[in-house]
């Protein structure tokens, strides 16, 4: 297969929240997104609708000229995928933040990863403009070429490898899908209690906002890092009907605990 200088059609694979986030973005942007796959045929109709192109039933009837096949599927249907695309003359590229671009080097010459660092959900239009594109190619010419396609999108776009990519997902999953855990305990809290959990929404705001400024280990405050034992008993007091949350608070407790007085 042979990758070429630029990228003109594209054919996405998937119809979840990346497929949805970056379709549109992608259509917005000018690029001829031609088709969409997907094995729920009613979501693949949907996000045709929403972005003006076709979809088709099989992937064995994705067009076989398109310069770019997007696939962003979950990571254990990437390899499966693939290697159902050995006939076709474009690039072939996953989104995923953990799997290795080495998924795709049994099935083809011109792969890549085009990874948007960015939580996505169906119904929340993301701007791109400032989403982090991670990008990896198995060669300069791919590399350059998925480059070119993110900065239509998007003003940040790097290139890293693999590994890097690992590393930095572990970290998003952190800072997003575990602290999102965590407002999901507080609101359940709150809300057997008949409070308002939108009154935690300033200060939600404000611990994200204060990271532009400083550095995380900077910004701690609260009840651990002050070493404040006789508040954190009675929070775990109030927590008796969440065996869980306990365990939660006790071990996060801990650990600010012994980073900052041990």
């Amino acid at each position: 297969m042979q990758a070429t200088n630029q990228i003109s059609t594209i054919s996405i694979i998937g119809s979840g929240n990346v497929a949805t986030a970056l379709g549109l973005a992608l259509s917005q942007s000018g690029l001829k997104v031609v088709e969409v796959f997907s094995p729920n045929i009613a979501n693949s109709k949907l996000l045709s609708s929403k972005i003006g192109c076709n979809y088709v039933e099989s992937i064995e009837k994705l067009n076989p000229n398109s310069d770019l096949y997007i696939i962003a599927t979950p990571d254990k249907e990437i390899g499966n995928v693939s290697s159902k695309l050995k006939n076709v003359v474009g690039a072939i590229a996953h989104t995923s933040g953990s799997e290795s671009i080495s998924v795709f080097s049994s099935f083809s010459n011109n792969y890549g990863v085009f990874y948007p660092l960015q939580t996505f959900t169906v119904d929340n239009v993301v701007s791109f403009n400032d989403v982090p594109i991670c990008i990896e190619g198995s060669n300069e010419k791919t590399i350059q070429l998925l480059k070119t396609l993110a900065n239509n999108i998007s003003n940040n776009v790097v290139v890293i490898n693999s590994q890097q990519r690992q590393l930095l997902h572990l970290a998003a999953v952190m800072v997003n899908n575990f602290s999102n855990s965590f407002y999901d305990m507080a609101h359940n809290i709150l809300h057997e209690n008949d409070i308002d959990f939108s009154l935690l929404h300033p200060l939600i705001k404000e611990t994200a906002n204060k990271i532009d400024k400083v550095i995380p280990s900077n910004a701690q405050t609260g009840p651990a890092r002050r070493n404040d034992v006789d508040t954190i008993n009675t929070h775990l007091e109030l927590l008796n009907k969440h065996p869980e949350y306990s365990k939660l608070y006790r071990l996060m407790s801990n650990q600010i605990i012994k980073k900052y007085h041990d």
